[in-house]
């Protein structure tokens, strides 16, 4: 069961740790403590009805305590994407990617948080709702706003 969660949800909860702690190291640290209390965890969850949810929770907290133990915050990293075909193609994807990375950095942490839980992370609007502990009508209104601010700064 345990290998089949990260299996199937692996991917998705360490980009959202990318976007959340701005770097993959740091990502990768948060990733194994989310591991480590699943793995301890498990066996008290009888059936899990929403286990993509269930892991981006423990991810999120997890995110939280290791930012309350790191205060320096750095810029996303990019990830490789080996399915390019030529050094053009390549160069064009990190300046892409470079460019969205900025924007999405320069979103108020409030807002990149709702980003990264609802995008990378996959939730519903409910689930980011409930994981932060907020209304889903914040929910909505924070990407909204991180919508058009994006928007306009990758015109």
């Amino acid at each position: 069961m345990f290998l089949d969660l990260v299996d199937s949800h692996g991917s998705a909860i360490l980009g959202m740790l990318r976007r959340l702690c701005g770097n993959a190291h740091d990502a990768d640290d948060v990733f194994q403590e989310t591991a480590i209390r699943v793995w301890r965890n498990l066996s008290s969850r009888p059936r899990l009805r929403n286990p993509r949810g269930w892991l981006v929770t423990i991810a999120y907290r997890c995110f939280l305590d290791h930012r309350g133990r790191r205060s320096e915050q750095r810029g996303l990293e990019e990830s490789p994407d080996h399915r390019l075909r030529g050094p053009e193609d390549q160069a064009e994807q990190r300046e892409d990617c470079s460019r969205l990375n900025a924007a999405v950095d320069g979103l108020p942490e409030p807002v990149r948080q709702v980003v990264a839980l609802h995008y990378t992370g996959g939730l519903t609007l409910e689930e980011t709702a409930r994981v932060l502990g907020i209304a889903v009508g914040t929910v909505k209104s924070r990407l909204n706003s991180a919508l058009e601010k994006l928007r306009s700064v990758l015109q």
